[in-house]
């Protein structure tokens, strides 16, 4: 959770700050700090269940590793921001070691193998933006103390994977001077560039929404070789575009057939050993009316004679 006063970088904000964030960019942050100008959150609802989860796996490492753990999380669902000096943030909760004193415990789940493989290299090692959080939550301990140590509890279909840390003083230091560095160019209103990123392209659209009639010469600003690249990542871009709309039309056009000759069917036999899967499923309407959800599923040997085309 951001600081609402906006006078700390919180510990979700600091991997942006230093480059490495997925979710937000050095100047997605200058826009929220220096205009107030927050960018949109993800369309996708992961994290909301991340939040209904966190007590369970609160209660479960509790179990786990046998230590006392003390929520953050207040009864209107909110979270308590703790804040020392220009760095802050709102852990999920507190963990007591006898022997180690209080430590930061920041819970995460992981609702797709794919990405426990990608991201968590298969449940080894947390990504960069975690560990920085998790830093940064050790760094700002009760206020006034740090914490010596801190853990990840990582939830993965029904496993529980634990991430035990202790403290970078070097990291610290390098949040300090990079939070100092970032207030300082807000004040003076030194405005970073957009990095390009895909993240940042809800937040530009808000931002330059008006059209102002301005011709930008890329060759002037960035110099004919970069300049080229980017001409050649336009067409390229361009080109996928109409392969993609393409392709959208025949697989419209063939599932419409498709759906015509199955009627009430659930699969097609054709030549060369072709199947069709036709698989029908209702969706319940909380927000629309209900419809039912209709998936075409082509199956294709891959040895099939030449002479005839795939669909």
């Amino acid at each position: 959770m951001p600081d609402p006063t906006k006078k700390t970088i919180s510990a979700t904000e600091m991997s942006g700050l230093l480059g490495i964030s997925p979710y937000v960019t050095k100047w997605m942050l200058y826009q929220r700090f220096a205009k107030g100008i927050e960018a949109p959150g993800p369309e996708h609802n992961r994290l909301d269940w991340g939040t209904k989860m966190e007590p369970l796996l609160l209660e479960q490492a509790a179990t786990d590793l046998r230590l006392e753990v003390k929520t953050n999380r207040q009864p209107d669902g909110s979270q308590v921001y703790l804040q020392r000096g220009l760095l802050g943030c709102s852990r999920d909760a507190d963990i007591y070691d006898p022997q180690r004193g209080p430590g930061a415990l920041e819970t995460k789940c992981c609702f797709d193998y794919k990405i426990l493989m990608q991201e968590w290299d298969g449940g080894k090692t947390p990504p960069r933006q975690h560990e920085i959080q998790l830093q940064q939550q050790m760094y700002v301990g009760d206020g006034v103390t740090p914490y010596e140590w801190g853990s990840i509890a990582l939830w993965c279909g029904g496993d529980m994977t634990y991430f035990h840390r202790k403290p970078m003083p070097d990291l610290w230091e390098l949040f300090e001077n990079e939070a100092r560095q970032f207030f300082a160019d807000v004040e003076a209103g030194n405005e970073p560039e957009p990095f390009g990123s895909p993240i940042e392209v809800p937040l530009l659209k808000i931002i330059f929404a008006v059209p102002t009639g301005e011709i930008v010469d890329a060759t002037a600003v960035l110099g004919e070789v970069e300049a080229t690249k980017i001409a050649q990542m336009v067409m390229d871009a361009d080109y996928q575009r109409v392969v993609r709309l393409a392709a959208e039309k025949v697989e419209e056009k063939s599932k419409a057939k498709l759906l015509a000759l199955a009627k009430d069917a659930d699969e097609i036999e054709l030549p060369q050993g072709i199947r069709v899967k036709i698989t029908r499923s209702p969706r319940n309407g909380y927000y629309v009316k209900p419809t039912t959800s209709v998936t075409v599923k082509a199956h294709i040997p891959q040895q099939i004679d030449g002479t005839f085309g795939g669909i």
